[in-house]
């Protein structure tokens, strides 16, 4: 006999490597021979399988064909991989399993659950995927009913969910639904709640099939009366699923239901209000009808539960309720009107903007013909202004009132009008005080608006007479400075407005301020729109001045050139050794040396004034480009010259002194000192005294530098910033080493007294010494000061775009080590220069209620009508200076108003950009409907949905969502 072993490691290679038909082929050498293997092997080979019995026919097939007999093995670890394996061949392929139908079904009897529940799915696969013999088909459905029975929920549970699908797919395939009927119900009393639960929504489809409303209503009814509470509720949640068609069959069903609110269980209570909520949604009249019938009763404690399910179905039906409601009010029972202002009292608390609009509807009616109509209209004001207590709906009423009064021509009415008004007052005794102040802070923002208009004017002068006496950096900054402060003060103006708490008072004021907002933003978008092109303008005009003075520069570096190559031309270092030796008394070596001081002297003077212009203009660094090219060789050509040169000095130096200690001779010795002087006074004292001049210079430039730097961070650029310090640093460190060398080059060291020239040099040189670590110190300190301004500027102008910012972003765009960053901010904190805090790996800076510069697009909207036509002009404006793009624009109106399209823009806009300054006008012409009638109940009337999505310049999405009541500007 043949022991089979399997080697599992060679099967899984297999298996990955995609080698499927291989790896199946060894698995079933074990499978096939199964009488030469132990239990362990075959389960282990029949895991394996269960990874690819179904990734070809050929696999499946053979498959089903070797688990013939493993279904029924006495092991029932194999039985159950076995029918795992048969579950995912059911999926695709359930033709295979034909043959097999019969050795599964014996598997829902198994002794395992999990076998049971295994066989349960494949059958239920089955039955749903193959067409079977009727009979056959019957006898199978019957047989999976009774698994129903089963003592294990999710064995039930299956089989329940399967039951749903095949009545959903074909019913017909139940040929008796009673048995079936009865051991659903059964089933609704399960322990388990999913179970339970779906065998309520098995039981709701039967009914849908097999009976009739009247039928599995009073199969209902039965249940409801006789069971426990926990089945109960699912019968009341059946009666509400019912109830959602419009049938006459659960009409009598609801006073029922109502009636068991009376439950001392507060499930049952809520699971009622659930279900008459449910019924409400096509049966509306009768819930609301029973539910007020019910608040006749004396039972205090059952009132108080009728008005919650009276809550909670207004609340589901917002829009639709208040008709009911003021109805309601006119009950002749103190009990049906106590328990609905109750409800509309709570409903005001959590739904004060729907219930307002609903007011403004009702004094609408106040313009009616109808004498009768008016004095009922008052009378409901009245009411709700008592029911809901609120001093601001009493204001309003109590203004409104009072305008009627006075044009108001029917005693009856008037005589209302007056009771009301006096009622209003005994009840809130210091809404006179508060009317006054109504009307005063009307008046302000009457007053502020007639301001807001003589703006433009106001910003139009002030631009005139900056462009008079127009400076370049200063004028564009103080004329945005300008820009930004009305944009706050319109933001200011307009939060402060619609923190208005009596606003409904001021309809026409509002709408006054959206159009006047609506100007200024036009006004002041050309105005900028101008001053842009304005500065264009000037920046050509500068452009063309700075070239001319880098082309002064160019003719400098020119007449220089010319004389570098005059001396070239003598060959001064060739003939500098016999210049001091033979021409002592000539004044030719005077005259050589005057040349090369006077060369020293243009080369540092030309340096200083491109360096000079380089800072000043660091934004135009193209122009120079020219000039630097030209200029840059040639200094280190002449550097070079002057460095060979200062050497010679240097050796002719030495060897003076070499002679001036062999010499004793009086003549002689008065002939080297004169040299010396000569050399000294003539052209080594000028490059020290150049060397200090040039360190003053530039310590005298740092207040320049730091007005400069002030000037680019308000403008935000920031690169200029970064670019500007690191040439300041960089131009005083070249400038010290240049002058170090030439010390060095020229006089060497210092170390004997007696050295003539050291006598001569020495203060000179100690004094460059002093300044120069006196201007590397301030560097240090200006350095460090300019970049942590720079840094702190970049965190600010990140977080008004972005807030929170992810610290890793931000150190991103900074171009910073995310830790030196953590660092920086920490100080910042610390010193109270930047108000954030790190909250994980963001940055987060609280909302600043006055924004110092706009950092997004602004919306603004008006709206006008014109006989049925509603006119909505809405503009986009972009007063940043940043990029937005990839707009897209869409619209939502009330079913009730057509869309005109040969007059509109299309609902859906794309727009590609939104650049610094530009705005963008769209409008929508819409038609009130003659053919349709207006459902005052409907939850998207009186709203236009307008939205807007956008990508900011870090490819972030932003919307602008804007829900536009058309009872309110």
């Amino acid at each position: 006999m043949t022991i089979l072993t399997l080697d599992a490691k060679k099967v899984e290679d297999l298996i990955l490597s995609g080698s499927y038909e291989k790896a199946a082929g060894e698995l079933f050498e074990i499978i096939e021979h199964s009488a030469n293997s132990d239990n362990e092997l075959i389960y282990d080979s029949l895991t394996l399988l269960n990874k690819i019995c179904d990734k070809s026919p050929a696999i499946s097939l053979r498959t089903v064909n070797n688990l013939a007999n493993t279904i029924n093995d006495l092991n029932s670890w194999v039985r159950l991989v076995s029918l795992e394996i048969l579950y995912q061949i059911t999926m695709y392929r359930p033709n295979l399993l034909i043959d097999l139908m019969q050795e599964i079904r014996l598997r829902l009897f198994d002794q395992e659950s999990s076998i049971r529940r295994l066989a349960v799915k494949i059958m239920g696969n089955l039955i749903l995927s193959l067409h079977i013999d009727r009979e056959e088909l019957q006898n199978i459905i019957e047989e999976f009913t009774e698994k129903l029975m089963d003592n294990d929920w999710k064995v039930k549970l299956q089989v329940i969910k399967t039951l749903k699908k095949i009545l959903n797919q074909d019913y017909t395939k139940i040929r008796e639904y009673e048995p079936l009927l009865s051991i659903v119900i059964v089933n609704l009393r399960d322990e388990d709640e999913d179970v339970a639960r779906s065998a309520a929504e098995l039981l709701k489809i039967l009914g849908t099939y097999f009976l009739s409303k009247e039928k599995i209503t009073y199969v209902l009814l039965n249940l409801l009366y006789n069971e426990e509470s926990r089945v109960k509720e699912l019968i009341i949640w059946l009666f509400g699923e019912i109830g959602k068609e419009k049938s006459s069959e659960i009409i009598p069903i609801i006073p029922k239901l109502i009636n068991l609110l009376k439950e001392n269980n507060y499930r049952i209570q809520l699971r009622v209000i659930d279900s008459l909520v449910t019924i409400a949604e096509n049966n509306f009249d009768q819930i609301w009808a029973n539910l007020i019938a019910a608040l006749y009763t004396g039972d205090s404690e059952f009132r108080n539960i009728v008005i919650n399910a009276l809550y909670h179905l207004c609340q589901s039906n917002i829009m639709e309720i208040f008709t009911y409601i003021f109805e309601e009010f006119e009950n002749p029972s103190e009990n049906v009107r106590d328990g609905v202002a109750l409800v509309f009292k709570r409903l005001y608390e959590e739904y004060q903007v729907e219930i307002e609009n609903e007011i403004t509807k009702i004094l609408y009616i106040l313009e009616s013909k109808y004498w009768r109509e008016r004095k009922k209209t008052i009378i409901l004001l009245r009411s709700i202004c008592f029911i809901l207590e609120s001093k601001k709906v009493a204001v309003w009423i109590f203004i409104e009132l009072e305008k009627n009064l006075k044009i108001e021509n029917d005693p009856d009415v008037s005589e209302e009008i007056i009771y009301t008004i006096r009622n209003i007052k005994a009840k809130f005794q210091d809404i006179d005080e508060t009317i006054q102040e109504v009307n005063e802070d009307l008046g302000l923002f009457l007053k502020k608006i007639q301001e807001f208009q003589k703006i433009p004017a106001q910003f139009r002068d002030k631009l005139n007479s900056f462009i008079k006496e127009f400076k370049f950096h200063q004028t564009e900054i103080e004329l945005d400075k300008i820009y930004r402060k009305i944009l706050n003060k319109i933001k200011k103006f307009n939060k402060r407005l619609s923190k208005f708490e009596y606003k409904r008072l001021a309809f026409n004021l509002i709408e006054d301020w959206e159009e006047t907002k609506v100007m200024i933003m036009d006004e002041l978008g050309i105005i900028k729109a101008f001053i842009s092109e304005l500065f264009e303008e000037k920046k050509e005009e500068f452009t063309i001045n700075l070239k001319s003075k880098i082309k002064l520069l160019e003719d400098r570096i020119s007449i220089l050139k010319a004389q570098y190559e005059d001396i070239q031309e003598y060959n001064f270092l060739g003939h500098l050794d016999d210049l001091i030796i033979d021409k002592v008394e000539d004044t030719e070596l005077e005259e050589k040396f005057t040349q090369i001081t006077q060369l020293r002297n243009y080369m540092f003077k030309l340096d200083d004034n491109i360096r000079e212009i380089l800072v000043k203009n660091v934004e135009f660094n193209e122009v120079f480009k020219t000039l630097l090219s030209k200029w840059v060789g040639f200094k280190i050509e002449l550097q070079e010259f002057l460095s060979d040169l200062d050497r010679k000095i240097k050796s002719t130096k030495d060897r003076i002194i070499e002679e001036l200690h062999h010499s004793d001779g009086a003549d002689e010795t008065q002939k080297l000192n004169l040299l010396s002087s000569l050399l000294f006074q003539g052209h080594i004292q000028s490059i020290i005294t150049q060397g200090i001049e040039g360190l003053k210079r530039f310590n005298d430039n740092f207040d320049d530098l730091k007005s400069k730097l002030d000037t680019l961070l308000k403008k935000s650029e920031f690169s200029d910033v970064r670019k500007l310090i690191e040439m300041n640093t960089n131009q005083i460190q070249n400038y010290i080493e240049d002058y170090e060398n030439q010390i060095d080059n020229v006089v060497g060291k210092m170390n004997e007294d007696n050295d003539v020239f050291n006598l001569f040099a020495r203060p000179s040189v100690t004094k460059f010494v002093s300044f120069k670590e006196v201007l590397i110190n301030k560097l240090k300190i200006f350095t460090q000061k300019s970049t942590d301004e720079l840094i702190l500027n970049q965190i600010k102008y990140y977080l008004d775009i972005i807030n929170p910012i992810k610290l890793e972003s931000l150190a991103s765009y900074i171009e910073m080590d995310i830790n030196l960053l953590k660092e920086k901010v920490v100080k910042f904190v610390n010193k109270n220069k930047l108000n954030a805090r790190i909250i994980k790996d963001e940055l987060y800076s609280p909302k600043r209620e006055d924004f110092v510069e706009p950092r997004d697009i602004l919306f603004f909207k008006n709206i006008k009508t014109l006989g049925n036509n509603l006119y909505f002009n809405f503009k986009l404006n972009n007063p940043t200076n940043l990029l937005f793009s990839d707009l897209q624009i869409s619209l939502k109106t009330p079913e009730y108003l057509s869309f005109i399209r040969n007059e509109s823009f299309p609902k859906y806009l794309y727009l590609k950009e939104l650049k610094p300054g530009n705005v963008f006008k769209f409008n929508y012409v819409l038609k009130l409907k003659h053919n349709i009638e207006k459902n005052l109940t409907d939850p998207s009337v009186d709203e236009v949905n307008l939205n807007i999505y956008y990508k900011d310049p870090f490819d972030i999405t932003r919307k602008i969502s804007k829900k536009i009541d058309l009872l309110l500007p």
